[in-house]
């Protein structure tokens, strides 16, 4: 069978999808990866077949509009914004279309995960394929939750089901109705489909699939209570490193020569319009904490610019299930793929969330009593951060729990779970 895995957005989307794509491969399957420039040399690294689209992240982004989005954390973002981003996005999205198709030719499945559902939909209804929507935070309709754009309804609100359910309605639709213009023209010009009115976006986007898979594991987010049960939560869809890989030298010589570090990193998301800044409030609270630190230079290399002090190195991207497990604790923005390896790895977890799901995870962390409180990115401080490194790595009950967490999550084997529901559809 040739599968087609559609993981448009950061390594964050990527990387699980390697995963998936490894276990799938080894069952005797063709797999063809589609997404950014910028992760083709990964899927290489594990022989999985990439096919690029649009282009690499850092040259198609609007890099102010980022900062502006940054700079807004914590705030509601005023109208403009969104119109920008519109603006920035609608002349790629007729290419995007036709990139993807040709990748998508000759596939028996499509998987795609939450950003891929934009092109994903189309092109299943072009091609006559069956897509199957792959998401790795909590995604659907339900009464008892909101969706995590939203705030959950207190207990003494009335209607607060009502209103949980249209939350899920306004973050799957506002979007969608936003790009109808450019949907429908890349309907059009790249996949030679009619135009879809709004009612029949609608009705498109909220159909039911037949399955859903949920790249996490159900002790971290349990599955809402009304969830029909094609949506499956598989376990987390986590990456060895490598079979090539190799420490850089100086990393292994700093991990050698003292007592385990904290890790500092934000993943894809740029340090802002002032790196040098965050770079030295991070080193002031790690000097502040009495701890060793790495900080990861970022995605874009912003992080960390100038020399540091002995007790810190500046590192880029390093496996992180190679890494963690060497460190006191993690320090991260809270993205699903982070969060994932910080628990399995079974160390205390500090975020501090910037946007989207990464409130969420970094709220789950602290109800499951394996790290601190998050700390909004608008209330990001040198004693705030020290405090919540001093608390990671000296409350024993905390550690013990992260431990436990992770040990669970090591036992389970997401990519092999949801492979095994692929090949049963």
């Amino acid at each position: 069978m040739q599968i087609a895995l559609l993981a448009l957005g950061s390594r964050g989307d990527v990387q699980p999808f390697i995963a998936l794509g490894c276990v799938l491969h080894r069952a005797g399957h063709a797999v063809r990866l589609i997404g950014l420039a910028d992760y083709a040399d990964l899927a290489a690294d594990y022989g999985i077949e990439y096919h690029a689209v649009v282009g690499a992240a850092r040259e198609l982004m609007d890099v102010e509009l980022v900062y502006a989005a940054l700079d807004a954390a914590g705030k509601r973002l005023p109208l403009d914004f969104a119109r920008r981003f519109v603006a920035q996005i609608s002349p790629l999205i007729t290419r995007l279309y036709s990139d993807c198709l040709a990748a998508c030719r000759n596939s028996d499945l499509l998987v795609a995960a939450t950003l891929g559902m934009y092109p994903g939909l189309f092109l299943a209804e072009k091609l006559g394929l069956p897509l199957v929507p792959a998401h790795f935070h909590p995604h659907g309709i339900s009464a008892v939750m909101p969706d995590l754009s939203f705030a959950a309804a207190p207990p003494w609100m009335p209607l607060g089901r009502l209103y949980h359910r249209l939350t899920h309605h306004l973050s799957a639709h506002g979007l969608w109705q936003l790009l109808r213009g450019p949907l429908n023209r890349a309907r059009r010009e790249a996949l030679d489909l009619a135009p879809l009115s709004i009612p029949a976006l609608w009705r498109q986007v909220r159909r039911s699939a037949p399955l859903s898979l949920y790249g996490y594991s159900a002790i971290v987010a349990p599955p809402a209570s009304d969830w029909p049960a094609q949506r499956r939560i598989t376990g987390y869809w986590l990456l060895d490193k490598p079979g090539t890989f190799q420490a850089p030298a100086d990393l292994e010589h700093f991990l050698a020569a003292g007592e385990p570090p904290v890790y500092i990193g934000f993943g894809s998301v740029l340090a802002g319009r002032n790196p040098a800044a965050i770079t030295a409030l991070l080193a002031a609270a790690l000097s502040r904490a009495g701890v060793r630190g790495l900080i990861y230079r970022g995605a874009w290399g912003d992080l960390a610019p100038e020399p540091l002090p002995d007790h810190m190195l500046a590192i880029d991207a390093i496996p992180h299930n190679w890494l963690f497990p060497q460190t006191a604790a993690v320090v991260t923005h809270g993205g699903a793929g982070t969060v994932a390896a910080a628990l399995c790895a079974g160390v205390p977890i500090i975020t501090v969330p910037f946007y989207g799901d990464q409130r969420f995870w970094g709220r789950r962390i602290a109800e499951l009593g394996a790290g601190v409180p998050p700390i909004p990115r608008a209330g990001l401080s040198v004693e705030r951060l020290a405090a919540a490194i001093r608390r990671a790595i000296s409350d024993q009950g905390m550690r013990s729990r992260a431990a436990v967490i992770g040990a669970h999550i090591a036992a389970e084997d997401g990519p092999a779970v949801a492979a095994a529901a692929l090949l049963r559809k």
